[in-house]
């Protein structure tokens, strides 16, 4: 008994050692003087964590999308191993909160990896709902986001899209990369939206009432020109752009797959 109670003690004290370790590093800040979010929670509680590209291609039953470049996740991992979300070059944080003003962030060899956020006033949601872009505020946030992602996906960098539960934000804006290389590769049919919305379905605190939400907005896209006028129209993203995102996001054997 009194080993049993020596253990228990090394371990409670081993137990506070770590725990104080992680929180100096939410007491750490970055270089616009911001603080950083340690997620406490990331101890014990699921990343939500998929690539982006494997996730789809597992919904479709064959490879069409490139796996390795877009990655999600909720934002449990703050402050820990860059090891736990895929190691990304750049993350984008979707659930970015001016009250709080924390910045999420991971942990590796280099350093920090730093999440960016374009909503410096306000919060980001309702993203997968056609009323919310025409809001100024929130679509002009919104496209700000896609902008530099599809700068970073241009330039073949691993990114990490991520908000709270990684599941409505990060679901609106990894459904419409995704329907957008799809488009451009003439595959945005049935399968494919039930494929987005598969993805979507794979985040296991989703509310049933929720369901049917990505491929909704992305049939709402459809009918209104196709996702790619949508991002230009909306974002004045440059339509070769567009096209190098979704050259860069397609499996590289994709084509002669067709071919063959």
């Amino acid at each position: 008994m009194k080993k049993f109670s020596i253990f228990l003690g090394i371990a409670f004290f081993c137990l506070v050692i770590f725990l104080i370790g992680i929180k100096i590093r939410s007491l750490s800040y970055n270089d616009d003087g911001q603080k950083l979010a340690v997620r406490w929670e990331g101890f014990y509680h699921d990343y939500n964590f998929r690539d982006m590209g494997s996730s789809l291609n597992e919904c479709l039953g064959e490879t069409i999308f490139r796996a390795d470049v877009m990655l999600r996740a909720a934002g449990w991992f703050s402050g820990w191993s860059c090891d736990g979300v895929g190691n990304p070059e750049t993350i984008f944080s979707l659930n970015y909160d001016p009250g709080k003003a924390e910045r999420y962030f991971c942990q590796s060899d280099n350093g920090k990896t730093i999440g960016r956020f374009h909503n410096t006033n306000f919060k980001l949601k309702d993203l997968e709902f056609p009323a919310t872009w025409e809001n100024e505020q929130m679509r002009s946030a919104a496209c700000a986001f896609l902008g530099d992602i599809f700068l970073e996906v241009a330039q073949e960098k691993k990114t990490l899209l991520h908000c709270d539960a990684g599941r409505d934000r990060t679901g609106t804006i990894a459904a419409l990369i995704a329907a957008l290389v799809a488009e451009k590769n003439k595959v945005l049919n049935n399968r494919m939206l039930d494929a987005i919305e598969c993805d979507y379905r794979k985040t296991t605190s989703l509310d049933r009432e929720k369901y049917g939400r990505m491929k909704n907005f992305i049939r709402y896209l459809q009918t209104q020109g196709g996702v790619a006028m949508f991002l230009q129209e909306q974002c004045l993203v440059d339509g070769e752009l567009l096209q190098q995102v979704a050259n860069n996001l397609t499996h590289p054997t994709y084509g002669s797959q067709l071919e063959n």
